[in-house]
This record gives C-alpha cells, sequence and structure tokens, in this order.
C-alpha cells in the first residue's frame, strides 16, 4: 500500500532472478523517476504484427526502466496459485513466478504483493479495507481480488475507470484481455475492471459439462462428442438422453445424489444452462445502460425452465451440490467449472469426458461457456496519483501479456489438455470451453443486483415455478439493474 503523504519507506528484500521474489507492501511516497519513459508511446503507424518463436502475439510496450520502484498489488487468497509464487515442483507455480520475474526485469519495477481475504464471504471485508485506505489517502497501485470483490469496489467509488486512461499502455484489443467482460460490464466508455490471461484462474473457471462415458455406453446412449461434432448437443436432446437413466440403488421413493441420475448440479451451476441457450440476465438498451434481459424475463427462460423441472419431477434431475455420485460412477452428467471438475475426477476409475453448456437450438450459432465467480479482476484504486497510471498500466498490460504466453500455455497445455485429460477428443472439448468463455455482468455485480444471478437454481431447488419468481421479484431486480447503471456512470464523473 502506498499513502501520498507518507514518507516512510520499508525496504524490500530483492533476490536473484533465480530465487523466490518475497517482498512486504508498505506505506510510502513514491515520485516518478525524471529519467523513466513514464508516458505512453505515440502511435507509430507501423501495422506489423510481431510474434515470438512460440507464434504468440507480442505486445507493443517500449523498452521501460522504472529502477526498482516497488508496484504494489492488494491480492487475495485465490483458490488457485495466481500472485506470489515459489519456485520448486509444481509447474504452475514456475509458470508464475516466471512471468513475475519477466515483468519485473523487462519494467524495472518490484512487484509486492499484499495477501488478503477476498473470496464470497469476504467481499464487505475487501471493500472496507480498500475503503479504509482510500480514506486515510493511502493507495495499492493494483487491486486484484475476487469478482464479486473488485466489482463491490467498483459500484462503491473506489476505482479508476480504464477506459478514460490517460497516458495509458493497456490496451484492450489485444488477445490477452477479455473483451467481452468489457462488453458486458462497461457503460458507454466507462469500465474500471478487466482480466484475461492476466488471471491464472480464468481458463480453470469455466462450467462445462461432464458426462461419463462407460455409463453412456452402457446406456448405450449417443456420443455427446459426437453430438458436438454434428451439431446436435441442445438442450432437448440432453434432456430426452437422461429419460431412462434414473435408477434408485437404496429402493426409497427420494432421489438421491448416490442414485443413478441423469444430471446433477449445485443451485448456483444451473443457471449456466441458461448462460449456454444464449441467455444473459442483464443486457444493454439503445442507449448503453444496463437492463434485464426482455428474453431472461420472457417466454424462451420461461421454456427453459419448465423443461427442467419438468425433467426433475421426472427424475431425470438433480439440483444438489455433491459430486459424490458422479465420482462413484453413478451420475450421467455432472455441472461444474472445468478445473474443479478436473482436479475432482481424476482418480475415478471409469472413462469420462467433458462438453460444453448445451445449445438452446442447432440454430444458435456458438456455444456459451459461463466463467464462475473465482478468478480475479484487475482494477486501478480511484486515488492513484496521475503521476503512476503511466507505471501502473505499463505493468498491468506486461503481467496479461507475459501470462498469454508464459503462464496459461502452461496451465492449458501441460495440466488440463495433457495430464489430466482422457482422450483426444476430450482436449477439442477444453480447447473449446475455453475459446467460449463468456461472463454475465448480473453475476459479477451480484451483490449490486440482488444476487438474481442464482435465482434459477434457487427456484429449481425450491420446486417454485419461474412464472411466480418473474411477476414477484424481476420488478424489484429491475430497479436495482438501473440503479447500478446510474453509479457506475456517476462514480467516471468523480
Amino acid at each position: 500500500m502506498k499513502s501520498k503523504t507518507g514518507v516512510v519507506k520499508i525496504l524490500l528484500l530483492i533476490l536473484t532472478f533465480a530465487l523466490t521474489v518475497s517482498v512486504l507492501a508498505g506505506c510510502k511516497k513514491n515520485e516518478p523517476d525524471p529519467n523513466t519513459d513514464s508516458q505512453a508511446p505515440a502511435d507509430s503507424g507501423n501495422e506489423d504484427i510481431l510474434y515470438d518463436e512460440n507464434g504468440y502475439k507480442k505486445d507493443s510496450l517500449p523498452k521501460l526502466n522504472y529502477h526498482g520502484d516497488d508496484v504494489t498489488v492488494l491480492c487475495w487468497n485465490a483458490p488457485r496459485s495466481e500472485f506470489e509464487t515459489e519456485y520448486g515442483d509444481n509447474v504452475i507455480d514456475n509458470a508464475i513466478f516466471e512471468r513475475n520475474a519477466t515483468v519485473e526485469e523487462r519494467i524495472g519495477i518490484t512487484l509486492s504483493f499484499e495477501e488478503t481475504n477476498g473470496s464470497v464471504k469476504y467481499c464487505g471485508d475487501y471493500k472496507q479495507k480498500v475503503l479504509n485506505a482510500y480514506n486515510g489517502g493511502d493507495y495499492w497501485d493494483i487491486i486484484a481480488s475476487y469478482t464479486r470483490s473488485t466489482a463491490i469496489c467498483a459500484s462503491a467509488g473506489l476505482l479508476k475507470n480504464l477506459g478514460g486512461l490517460q497516458d495509458s499502455y493497456l490496451d484492450f484489443s489485444q488477445p490477452w484481455w477479455s473483451d467481452d467482460v468489457i462488453e458486458k460490464t462497461s457503460v458507454g466508455n466507462t469500465f474500471y475492471f478487466a482480466t484475461g490471461d492476466i488471471s491464472t484462474n480464468l481458463i480453470q473457471a469455466t462450467y462445462c459439462m461432464y458426462f461419463n462415458a462407460d455409463l453412456v455406453d452402457d446406456l448405450r446412449l449417443s456420443s455427446p462428442y459426437d453430438m458436438v461434432a454434428n451439431n446436435e448437443w441442445t438442450l432437448d436432446n440432453m434432456l430426452t438422453m437422461t429419460k431412462d437413466v434414473y435408477l434408485s440403488m437404496d429402493e426409497n421413493e427420494t432421489v438421491e445424489v448416490t442414485d443413478r441420475v441423469g444430471i446433477v448440479g449445485s443451485y448456483y451451476a444451473w443457471p449456466a444452462i441458461l448462460h449456454g441457450c444464449g441467455l444473459p440476465i442483464v443486457e444493454k438498451d439503445a442507449a448503453g445502460s444496463f437492463v434485464m434481459n426482455a428474453e431472461y424475463k420472457g417466454e424462451k427462460a420461461m421454456s427453459i425452465m419448465n423443461k427442467i423441472a419438468d425433467a426433475i419431477s421426472a427424475k431425470q434431475v438433480l439440483v444438489n451440490e455433491s459430486s459424490a455420485g458422479f465420482v462413484a460412477g453413478t451420475n450421467l452428467f455432472f455441472i461444474i467449472d472445468s478445473g474443479a471438475g478436473l482436479n475432482s475426477f481424476s482418480d475415478v476409475d471409469f472413462e469420462y469426458g467433458c462438453v460444453p453448456m448445451p445449445k438452446y437450438t442447432g440454430e444458435q450459432e456458438t456455444y456459451y461457456s459461463t466463467v464462475r465467480q473465482p478468478i480475479t479482476l484487475y482494477g486501478m484504486m480511484l486515488n492513484l496519483p496521475t503521476e503512476r497510471v503511466s507505471e501502473v498500466s505499463a505493468v498491468l498490460e506486461c503481467l496479461a501479456s507475459e501470462g498469454y504466453r508464459q503462464t496459461t500455455p502452461v496451465i492449458f497445455e501441460e495440466c488440463m489438455k495433457y495430464l489430466r485429460s482422457t482422450s483426444p477428443e476430450m482436449t477439442e472439448m477444453l480447447q473449446l470451453i475455453r475459446d467460449t468463455a463468456w461472463f454475465d455482468c448480473a453475476r459479477i455485480y451480484a451483490q449490486e443486483t440482488k444476487y438474481v444471478c442464482d435465482a434459477p437454481g434457487y427456484v429449481l431447488q425450491d420446486g417454485r415455478t419461474w412464472e411466480n419468481y418473474i411477476n414477484d421479484t424481476i420488478p424489484t431486480v429491475e430497479g436495482y439493474i438501473k440503479a447500478l447503471s446510474t453509479k457506475l456512470l456517476s462514480v467516471a464523473l468523480q
């Protein structure tokens, strides 16, 4: 953390390139070095696209040197490594270590990470920590936290508008940034956070459908891989596959996770089915403001929810968080994010695979693989001094760019595709799921929209009708969505 008014510096222990970088964040006044090129370069007009020896695109950052300046990052206790790691036996940790070392060397800075609670249970605590620093005239250069924690900071007016930065090196047109999250959460040219290859958790936190390939064969069902290849992997076809799957394992009348069940998934996973059918919760009107998606409260969502409710009544579907039935080999499909699935199912004694969330119909142009919340969104504190924006933006651009070339290939190629995938078809599916990663504004701004993103799962779990939910709750939620748009625009004007 840094202070605009503080004069105390905490000395940092800077180890050599081959050793662990271990730094303590401290409050300090940090003036830009007059000998450092801290201004964004003018457009050279050179349209040549440069790639490295592995075919990955290079960034256009010029040679910079901030002479070891501390760049402080308030990060969170992410479920998987992302920020500061030691070099050792873990290939992902090593890739993150090397990425950080490359960024420090390229720009001439020292990354100083301060980890704090920021997960779903601590969103308010994370925001309060940022607010306390802001009120005290202090700041961290980079805010990097769990999706909803960063979003709450944004709606509280604590983050800069990244769409309006001057002298910035950030280039959100590059492949290492997700244009989808910016498009989904921006109001006009106003947005407060970004993600992409800068977050090592992103490609491991995308919803998909895992299936028991042995059970598919035993029941003489069509291969989900073939259905994807033939553009037949749709909601109706998936539900048809599960019609005769149910078998009680203890001969009682209650559907349990250890029974042979067609589809199992937690309440918070089921909204991914709607998203997979091309149904966002929030969209934008002609003026660019957030509004409730008309189809979400209309006939399309009604049809989808009624089909799932009917499947629950017919014992084809169970809303349950436990993966015990899938691991035991009794569930045909299980809805979970790709990385968690690979970690949970790697030791099962049957053949398994995964496919994207099904399309609504074969006429749908693409698959939509919803990104779950445990990823990191990156932003800058509102009171970050103007003279530091250029340097901090260069660090963010370099972290994302080097992540694109150094960490993402390791995570995907080494760990997901080859070490954990069980067939060439699964490797192809993991690529497709990654390439169709899709964000939902209402998931990111969950608190501000009163957790409407979880509503489909709760409705299914509680046995309510979708029609009653829409009539009783949506008018109030629409008011929250409108207020969010107004708030985000007003913050940008500060």
